[in-house]
Order: structure tokens, then C-alpha cells, then sequence
């Protein structure tokens, strides 16, 4: 918040110092003078943009405020390299302290279930309502992100996150742990829903191939690491509640980053700012910024809900790839109460080494991770092979500023290339997992499947928001606010009845049935690379990379503004 306010004075000052060498708007001269960059010296016939003087200063047609050209300083994607990443850095810990909360009591629930005299079934309601929580707050954090900016959204909810940490850790009885974990999980979701369009304000389509994989693996260790602290605080005799202290403790230090260190990001909130500062300035009330085009919350919220309950009955890209990244955040959540009989009643492994083996998955997530530079070679090659075709030439500005697939960015089905491993690791590591779990076993096996599991987990994932992103382009936000809240209900709600189900009909049948359901999707990819195009075509949201009647029509081309 204090670097937003620091970013508001600064286009101000700058703002005033430009407008110096700018006539008045209610100049007599029959033609205006050259104007600084941030204005347009003439009528622009695809955005509107006129320049005040004597033939059109009584016109009350808006002047849309844009950036001062495709490389603008102001713009967070020409921000430089180095002040990019330190926004990434912030919004790496953040999202890894969010979902480190997701999971950081599930490991305690016999301890806690004993104090609150409540059974152990009952009491993995706690982690599940967490997740609830994310859920249903993820639906509308998307139109309250693009009111009033990610800044503002982002302190809130870390605040508010800390507070129902706080009671959380604080609770005398099991009904107020669930209700604080419950608001906890609201409080970050807004985090979880709107930080992948943080990634996509600072960084284009060609640098979001590293961005994106790599931020997502604060979410994979966040949740796998949590339950190893998790378990050896239940082992040891220091009490239960250091899982949410340690849970608070991470999200009061995000808090204070993102307080003082994470500035706004948000195109239309900036040119915004710019607008007003302009208005001032000049004393002419037509200068207007994008927001100001667009409806008001109310109406975003109605457009968002109805735009997602659309996309999840009838777009087949949200319906099978969603299902896909759903069976997959099952079997994972799943294992928070799975592992005590995967890994504790087979091999008699203690609370601790219970724990200690989610280490597995968060290795497997790094293999994947770790094959992203040779991915970013090929489809960086392939960006250099296109703009080459059009322009004749390959610079290496004008690739990053490429922003339609298809036009100046590979086709969007060339992303599920990288899930083309996750996708069989993910069936196989399950049949794996439930036919080598015997106590005449080593257990080793089965720690190899669970980060064959992790690889598939963090492929999955990450090519399904790739290729959501590059389909649905500026609707992208409503397909993925939909999947985060069918993917952790799902995850809630298969926390609840794991332990009933792995008690009831055994690990090797558990993992037999999950694993048929992962074999189902399995082709999901081969599908889409091969069929995409037509479900592209038939659908209403998809290619869609600029609003239409946008006065600053993101034309999104090498050769445009962005």
C-alpha cells in the first residue's frame, strides 16, 4: 500500500512536468501543437482518442487515456527486469504462505479432535472449511480485483488472513476453530484467484512460459511442506496450536511485504490514476480511464457468476480439463488423511515420518518444474519462427510484447505439449501406489510413485491454466475463478470422507478407483491438441484477446501498444 501511494505520486509528478510543454485545452490555435507522448497529437480512428482545442473543446465525446506507446515505463510489463521480480518474489511467498494454512493443522487432527472432544472424522472438517472457503470466495474476487485494483485487495485480505489465523490459533472449541478456519479460507482466496493475473500484469504470454510454472510451485510446497511441520509438532509435546502459530507467522511476515513492498500492477487502475492526474491538470473532465468505460461492481458481479456458471455447463475445455485438474487436487487433499494408512498402518511409520513423506510429492513438483527451461526453448523457438514469417525479422523486444495465439504466439493447443509426461504419470503413480503398499514391501516403492504423483500434479496443473489463459484470453479469469472453486470443494470434501474411505475398502482399491478415473482423462491432452481448434471455434468466450468497444483495443499484436 505504501509503495501504490509512493506510484500515484510519481505519475503525478511527471504528469505535472510534462504538462508544461502541453498548451492549454481551451487553446484558440486552429491546430495543436505536438503534444507530449502521453497524449495523441491527432484523432485516433480505432481508439477514439482526440486532443483538446478550439474545434473540439466543447465536445463532451471522452478522451481515452492510453499508455505512451508500447513502452511506456509506466506500463509494470516495461517495468525493469529486476523491479518485475521482486513483485514476483513477494507474490511467490504470499501465495506459498496462503497454502501452507490450507494444510497446516491436518496432521494434528487426533490432538485437536481429543481437546475438543470430537471425533477425528469430525475434525477434518477444520482443514476442509479452509478450503470451503477458497472456494466460494474465489468467485468473486475477480470483479473486486479489476474495482479497485490488486494492491488494495492484496493488504486487505492479507490482514484479514492473519486475524482468522490468529482466532484459529486462539480457539477454546471445536465450533470456533471452524468458523476463524472457514474465514481464513475466504480471506485467501482472493490471493489464490487473482495472482495468476498479477503474473499476466508484469509479465506477456512468451515470459509467463517460466513465470507461471515457477509460482505455481509455491503452491505445490506450501501445501506438501505444511503437513511435515505439521507432524512433528503433533509427535512432539509442544501442542497442537504451534501448526497455526507457525501458520500466522508466515502470513504476518507476507503482510508486512506486501503492505510496504508490493506496488499496483493493474493496467486500468494506473491509466486511472493517469487519467485523474490529466483532469487536474488541464481542467478538462473528458480524460477518462478504461474503468471508467466499464460497469459497476454490482453488474460485474452478476456478468461474472452467470460467464461462470456458462463456461462450467457448456464449454468443454473448462468441463474436461476443470474434471481433470479436480480428480487430480482429489487424490492429493485426499492424502492429508490417506497417508496415515498408506504409510502408518502398511509400514507403521510414526506421525512424524508420516508427515516427512509428503516431501515426496513437493520433489516430484521440482522434477517437473526443473523441465521448464527446455519447454521455454522449443516454444520460445517457435515465437522467434513466427514473428520472423510476418515481420522479416526477430527482435527480441517485439517477442515479449507478442500476446495472440495464433497471430504473433504459437497456437494456445502447442501449451498441452507440456503435460505430455503428467498426463500417464498421473494414472500410473496411483495403480503404482495402491498394488505395492504390502508390508512384505519396501516402502520406498511407494514414496516413489507418491513423487511420480507430485511430477503429474504440477504438470496437470500447470498446462490446464497455460492453455485456459492463451483460449480464453481476456475471459480467462472467469474459466479459471470457476475451476478454483469446483477444485477445492472437491479437495474439502474428499478430506471429510478419505479417512472413512481408506478405512473402508483399503489403500490398493482406494488408489485402483482413482487411478481408473486419472486413466479417463489421461488423453485430455491428444483430445484438445487435435480437436481444439473447432471446440475454439464453436465456442462463445474463447479468442477473445481484446474487449470489444474497449477504447483501448488491446489489439495485442507484436506490432501493437502491449
Amino acid at each position: 500500500m505504501a509503495l501504490s501511494v509512493r506510484q500515484y505520486r510519481q505519475l503525478r509528478d511527471r504528469i505535472e512536468d510534462e504538462s508544461r510543454t502541453l498548451p492549454s485545452p481551451h487553446s484558440a490555435s486552429p491546430s495543436p501543437s505536438p503534444s507530449p507522448g502521453w497524449l495523441e497529437s491527432q484523432s485516433d480512428a480505432h481508439a477514439g482518442n482526440v486532443v483538446p482545442s478550439k474545434g473540439n473543446v466543447e465536445n463532451d465525446q471522452p478522451i481515452p487515456v492510453e499508455w505512451d506507446g508500447p513502452n511506456d515505463p509506466l506500463n509494470p510489463r516495461n517495468w525493469t527486469l529486476a523491479r518485475r521480480s521482486w513483485v514476483f518474489i513477494i507474490l511467490w511467498i504470499n501465495v506459498f504462505a496462503v497454502d501452507w494454512a490450507s494444510s497446516a493443522d491436518s496432521q494434528a487432527g487426533k490432538t485437536i479432535a481429543k481437546e475438543f472432544h470430537v471425533s477425528e472424522e469430525a475434525e477434518a472438517l477444520s482443514p476442509s472449511l479452509y478450503t470451503f472457503g477458497i472456494a466460494f470466495g474465489a468467485l468473486f474476487a475477480g470483479p473486486i480485483a479489476e474495482t479497485v485494483g490488486r494492491n488494495p485487495i492484496y493488504v486487505l485480505s492479507r490482514c484479514l488472513h492473519v486475524v482468522w489465523l490468529l482466532g484459529a490459533a486462539l480457539a477454546p472449541n471445536f465450533g470456533a476453530q471452524c468458523v476463524f478456519r472457514l474465514f481464513a479460507g475466504l480471506s485467501a482466496s482472493i490471493l489464490l484467484a487473482i495472482h495468476a493475473a498479477s503474473i499476466a500484469d508484469i509479465f506477456g504470454p512468451l515470459e509467463r512460459t517460466v513465470a507461471w510454472p515457477l509460482i505455481a510451485l509455491a503452491s505445490f510446497w506450501g501445501t506438501a511442506f505444511a503437513p511435515v511441520a505439521g507432524a512433528w509438532i503433533e509427535q512432539s509435546d509442544i501442542g497442537w496450536r504451534w501448526t497455526e502459530w507457525i501458520a500466522l507467522i508466515l502470513s504476518g511476515s507476507t503482510l508486512i511485504l506486501t503492505l510496504f513492498c508490493l506496488p499496483e500492477t493493474f493496467s486500468p487502475i494506473l491509466l486511472s490514476w493517469k487519467a485523474a492526474h490529466l483532469r487536474r491538470v488541464t481542467g478538462d473532465n473528458r480524460y477518462k480511464g478504461e474503468l471508467e468505460f466499464q460497469d459497476t461492481l454490482q453488474q460485474r458481479f452478476k456478468v461474472a457468476l452467470a460467464r461462470a456458471f456458462h463456461m462450467l455447463t457448456r464449454e468443454p475445455v473448462v468441463v474436461l480439463l476443470g474434471g481433470w485438474l479436480v480428480v487430480e487436487y482429489i487424490v492429493v487433499f485426499g492424502f492429508l488423511q490417506g497417508f496415515t494408512f498408506i504409510f502408518g498402518d502398511t509400514y507403521g511409520f510414526k506421525r512424524g515420518l508420516i508427515g516427512t513423506s509428503f516431501c515426496a510429492i513437493a520433489i516430484g513438483c521440482a522434477l517437473w518444474t526443473s523441465s521448464i527451461p527446455f519447454y521455454y526453448h522449443y516454444y520460445k523457438k517457435n515465437v522467434a519462427k513466427i514473428h520472423d514469417e510476418r515481420t522479416g525479422g526477430c527482435e527480441k523486444s517485439e517477442m515479449k510484447k507478442a500476446n495472440s495465439p495464433g497471430t504473433d504466439l504459437p497456437q494456445p493447443e502447442y501449451r498441452l505439449w507440456s503435460a505430455v509426461l503428467a498426463a500417464p504419470a498421473f494414472p500410473i503413480s496411483l495403480f503404482w501406489l495402491g498394488w505395492t503398499n504390502y508390508k512384505s514391501i519396501s516402502p520406498w516403492p511407494d514414496l516413489g510413485a507418491v513423487v511420480l504423483l507430485g511430477f503429474s500434479w504440477a504438470g496437470i496443473y500447470v498446462t490446464v491454466y497455460q492453455y485456459i489463459l492463451d483460449v480464453y484470453g481476456i475471459y480467462a479469469g472467469s474459466a479459471l475463478a470457476i475451476i478454483t472453486c469446483w477444485r477445492y470443494l472437491a479437495s474439502g470434501a474428499i478430506n471429510m470422507i478419505s479417512r472413512p474411505m481408506y478405512n473402508g475398502i483399503g489403500v490398493h482399491w482406494t488408489a485402483t478407483l482413482l487411478g481408473c478415473l486419472a486413466l479417463l482423462l489421461m488423453p485430455a491432452p491428444l483430445v484438445f491438441y487435435h480437436f481444439g481448434p473447432t471446440i475454439r471455434r464453436k465456442s462463445t468466450f474463447a479468442n477473445r484477446y481484446s474487449r470489444p468497444g474497449n477504447p483501448r483495443l488491446r489489439v495485442g499484436e507484436a506490432t501493437g501498444w502491449r
